[in-house]
């Protein structure tokens, strides 16, 4: 299979993964052939990318790092604890933030979460994320296909699968991991105190405005800690996961030790916990690799170098080295651009990526510069040198060898 963006998608090719909307109800089953009103039904929901199956990639397999059963009833736990938070919320955006704390304290706000299956349903959904993930050998790189309505959900899940891996990478026994995921789940709750407004403009809010979005990591970490009662460490992960290691991060500055803590390093005054050094890591990749209402999502090859150029500032360097040592620049089934040699301007797939040189996958071609297709052929990137560039969209592979030309 091959992953398209949607802009590139033409009327009557077939759905590789099927489509469910956040509720869990089909839109699109796997070899529904596209037609027009359903392509532009995608669009209007927010999809930017769909699995397509056709007769040149449908030996290439689709990977995700959770079973379908699994993703969904994690994405609906999720989704049913942000409801069932929101609704107390609602009656504080308009507080000032001390008036928020105040509450978040009070017997009366927690009394509001107390007796609910809903966490006790989400902490199980929780466990059953880490027991999949800890089966999986590698990442395949890819959050989830997500709409802009199902963002906040896909994006805190996604977080979650990946800072899993990164904690099993580590060597985080299973009820370690349990409390980085249920942080990781909840990272963002405290965003619902703010105003929604704030959180879904482009580009930079007003001082007091940005202040209130700030404060989402210690109104989550109070909720977390105080009104569901789900522990320290997973509490912490909200509140320190927007710190970074040069001590310019917030709400209090911490600074890291760009390594991987052991024995009495992990508690150390001033210092960010691991739990949440590794959720800022997979909160970025996350961030990055989403397609938001203002601006795209990168391509995965440039997702990998913005995380390596993050390390040492912002995230730790060594749970970096052990990320991106799983984490497949190219993953299967996406396109790339071939920039040079015999070959240069034309589209590939990623057919295969061998485990101990993931930078030099096994590329299809399938497309020649000017779109045209042509009969597949395969480069092994580990016995030819030829460069290729990760490509969200087949229209982008002109514009990318335009550029190229003119440096």
């Amino acid at each position: 299979m091959i992953l398209m963006a949607l802009r590139d998608i033409r009327p009557g090719m077939l759905v590789g993964v099927g489509l469910r909307n956040k509720e869990g109800h089909t839109l699109l089953g796997a070899g529904v052939a596209l037609t027009p009103s359903y392509i532009a039904r995608l669009e209007q929901l927010g999809y930017c990318a769909v699995w397509i199956d056709d007769e040149d990639t449908r030996d290439i397999p689709y990977a995700d790092a959770l079973s379908e059963a699994t993703r969904l009833a994690a994405t609906n736990a999720v989704q049913d604890t942000f409801v069932m938070t929101t609704r107390e919320a609602e009656k504080l955006r308009s507080a000032s933030i001390d008036e928020v704390r105040t509450a978040l304290e009070s017997r009366g706000f927690r009394q509001a979460f107390e007796n609910t299956s809903t966490i006790e349903r989400l902490t199980s959904q929780v466990d059953a994320v880490v027991g999949e993930v800890l089966d999986r050998a590698v990442l395949t790189g890819l959050g989830s296909l997500r709409t802009h309505n199902s963002y906040t959900y896909q994006h805190c899940l996604d977080t979650t699968v990946t800072a899993t891996m990164i904690g099993r990478l580590i060597g985080y026994d299973r009820e370690t991991l349990k409390r980085l995921a249920v942080g990781c789940v909840l990272h963002d709750i405290g965003i619902l105190f703010a105003d929604a407004n704030l959180t879904e403009r482009p580009g930079a809010t007003a001082d007091e405005e940005d202040d209130r979005v700030k404060d989402h990591t210690v109104l989550g970490y109070l909720f977390i800690r105080d009104s569901l009662k789900l522990g320290v460490l997973a509490s912490h992960v909200a509140y320190q996961h927007h710190e970074r290691q040069d001590g310019r991060g917030y709400p209090r500055a911490l600074v890291g030790g760009n390594r991987i803590a052991r024995g009495s390093e992990v508690h150390v005054p001033g210092r960010i916990t691991p739990l949440a050094e590794i959720a800022a890591i997979a909160d970025l990749h996350d961030m990055l690799s989403a397609d938001r209402p203002w601006r795209r999502r990168l391509p995965p090859d440039q997702v990998w170098q913005a995380i390596a150029a993050a390390a040492g500032h912002h995230l730790n360097r060594e749970m970096v080295a052990a990320f991106l040592a799983v984490l497949p620049p190219y993953p299967l089934g996406t396109q790339v651009l071939i920039v040079d040699g015999t070959w240069s301007g034309h589209v590939a797939v990623v057919a295969r990526v061998p485990h101990d040189r993931m930078d030099t996958p096994i590329i299809r071609v399938l497309a020649a510069p000017d779109g045209a297709r042509v009969a597949p052929v395969e480069i092994d990137l580990t016995r030819e040198t030829v460069r290729i560039r990760g490509l969200l969209s087949a229209e982008d592979a002109a514009l990318e060898m335009q550029a190229q030309s003119k440096v």
